[in-house]
């Protein structure tokens, strides 16, 4: 058996959550607030489609945005090596695992 129950104010409409020994107030949700002669069915069916869109697009741009990433990277890292090769550093960089 679950330690909360839910019910619904009478007068305002918050669902509240209490706890069933004690009876105290756990959380409270507002009331929601329903359009008068909409079909909520297709405000549904209208916000699934929007939310479609949207991840249709974000998809369609991530093959350039990570093309682009991979660039701005090989980028960084080919002028790292070329500040390197300039300074004539050839010592090795400190590897942490022999510090033991």
């Amino acid at each position: 058996m679950t330690e909360t129950m839910f019910v619904d104010c009478p007068c305002c409409g918050t669902r509240l959550e209490l706890e069933r020994k004690t009876g105290k107030i756990v959380k409270t949700w507002a009331k929601l607030e329903k359009k008068e002669g909409g079909d909520a069915f297709a405000d549904s069916l209208k916000k699934m489609k929007e939310e479609k869109e949207r991840l249709g697009k974000y998809f369609s741009q991530a093959p350039d945005s990570m093309s682009k990433h991979k660039k701005e990277l090989l980028d960084k890292f080919e002028q790292e090596k070329q500040r390197i090769k300039d300074s004539g550093d050839t010592s090795r960089p400190l590897n942490p695992l022999d510090l033991d």
